[in-house]
């Protein structure tokens, strides 16, 4: 298998096209597909578009090079390229590397990612345990598969281990016959670094990546999105003056591109923190239908944690806690939507427990350890109406550095005005600086109860009943629908189950759990 000399591709293709016989033009393709791919891009796809698709059939390296299938395997027919363990056997180590790296795309594709994430632990394994004398030349592919293996555990959510693996395809690329190898390492370390909040890491990666040559084409659509999402989700965190035109320039919702779910992630922030939650309900509503479910990715807890945020915010908070509670191992962003439905929901102690489990991520970037802080500050302020002078002291040191608008948008106005009373002079004007234009989410003011209102309140979920009410209390069940009545006006509801909700969102009652 020729993974190394470009025009000895070419000429073998060249000849193999001549002969008009479509088994010999793919085997040419195959032997020769490395320097098919990097430096005749465009004689590969044309010839692979050619080919029969009973061919390609049996020749999935070549499949996946062909614009149809991402498109196919997306909506109707997943690719999901295997091999038997008699044809892997007849493999050279050079076509099993080339193999394992088109199933773990292939499974990208389809929207498992799970599966993908297993291609790439093998692939890792065979790098290490199996010597190939072309991934040692510097015009050889391992560059190419450190970036696919981190491009495979940003997928899935794992931003610090991609970043292990694109810095390794960066080292490498400096070596590589392909100029622009630097570059693509770069634009997926700036997402990466993006996505956990390391913004003026993400900064310096972009900068550099712009500094390298132009990709090729077989790149040129995956790494401008990838620069473009980065610098839009970078904007998101600051709330930039340039955020609407970041935003105009990604992909639409139903890319192909790897980086649909953080093109998504970013507008969907913004909407958010814009207050326009019907704005990023629709974003999400689009997104998701246009792909397959994305199995054990970021797509999928990017999804849920937008829906989460947005259908409280349209006042949709029942089907906000069903995506919070029966949600299956739910991924890092998921997890932090689902403390922030319980603060809004006054439920500090199911807060508490969240953020503990959060906090013994060992993976936390320094936008996650921020939201941390900022929602355990919150939950101090739901459980006794202020706020800790240190803790509020923090909060300003950290809107200093302008790096989480967006996060402290996301609170709500009364946190924000808490915080400001604890302040000294000097930190109260930087942190006016900091929050200067943010659109705050400003909570329902809780409603003034009478005793005998809160009394029965306080009983609702105990006793479903008005007879039961009425034995508690030893009053008539009249003067108990009185009350109700009275009760369910103050509350803005029309019965029990939501005045039970809309009373425990309010802080008014506990739920059991709290």
């Amino acid at each position: 298998m020729n993974l190394t000399d470009e025009g000895q591709a070419e000429r073998e293709l060249r000849r193999a096209v001549s002969s008009g016989r479509p088994e010999t033009i793919a085997r040419a393709a195959l032997a020769n597909i490395w320097p098919l791919y990097s430096a005749h891009f465009d004689l590969l796809t044309s010839t692979v578009e050619a080919l029969p698709g009973a061919v390609l059939e049996r020749y999935p390296v070549l499949k996946i090079l062909h614009p149809m299938t991402p498109v196919l395997a997306r909506a109707t027919r997943p690719f999901k390229p295997l091999v038997s363990p008699d044809e892997a056997r007849t493999m050279s180590p050079d076509e099993l590397d080339i193999l394992t790296v088109v199933q773990m795309v292939g499974f990208r594709f389809s929207g498992d990612v799970a599966a993908a994430l297993i291609y790439a632990r093998r692939l890792e394994d065979r790098i290490v345990q199996v010597r190939v004398e072309s991934r040692e030349r510097t015009d050889g592919p391992l560059w190419f598969y450190h970036h696919q293996i981190g491009s495979t555990l940003l997928a899935a959510g794992d931003s610090s281990r991609a970043l292990l693996a694109f810095a390794t395809a960066r080292q490498l690329g400096r070596f590589s016959q392909q100029p622009y190898a630097e570059r693509l390492a770069l634009g997926r370390a700036a997402l990466a670094h993006a996505m956990r909040g390391s913004l003026d890491e993400a900064d310096l990666a972009l900068t550099d990546a712009r500094t390298q040559p132009t990709p090729s084409r077989a790149h040129a659509a995956a790494s401008r999105m990838t620069e473009a999402t980065a610098a839009a989700i970078v904007a998101v965190e600051r709330m930039s003056d340039d955020l609407d035109d970041l935003l105009a320039a990604l992909e639409p919702y139903d890319s192909i591109e790897l980086t649909w779910p953080f093109a998504l992630l970013a507008r969907a922030r913004a909407f958010s923190a814009r207050q326009r939650p019907d704005e990023a309900i629709e974003a999400v509503r689009l997104a998701s239908d246009a792909h397959p479910f994305q199995h054990g990715s970021v797509a999928t807890d990017i999804i849920n944690a937008a829906s989460i945020d947005a259908l409280w915010a349209l006042g949709d908070a029942t089907a906000a806690r069903r995506i919070a509670e029966s949600t299956a191992a739910p991924g890092r962003l998921t997890r932090f939507a689902a403390v922030r439905l319980a603060l809004l929901d006054a439920r500090p102690d199911a807060a508490a427990r969240g953020i503990l489990e959060l906090s013994r991520d060992p993976a936390l970037g320094p936008g996650h350890r921020a939201e941390l802080l900022l929602l355990s500050t919150w939950q101090d302020f739901v459980r006794g109406d202020d706020v800790d002078p240190e803790a509020a002291a923090h909060v300003a040191r950290l809107a200093a550095k302008r790096g989480i608008r967006r996060l402290l948008a996301t609170m709500p106005a009364q946190l924000i005005d808490a915080v400001r009373a604890r302040l000294s002079v000097a930190d109260c004007e930087v942190f006016d600086s900091a929050t200067d234009r943010l659109a705050h989410l400003d909570l329902p003011r809780r409603p003034s109860l009478t005793g005998s209102e809160a009394r029965v309140l306080g009983a609702l979920p105990k006793h479903p009943t008005t007879a039961e009410l009425a034995a508690a209390f030893h009053v008539s069940p009249n003067t108990i629908k009185t009350q109700l009545k009275s009760l369910y006006r103050k509350l803005g509801c029309t019965n029990r189950d939501d005045a039970i909700k809309v009373a425990a969102r309010l802080h008014l009652i506990a739920l059991d759990g709290d």
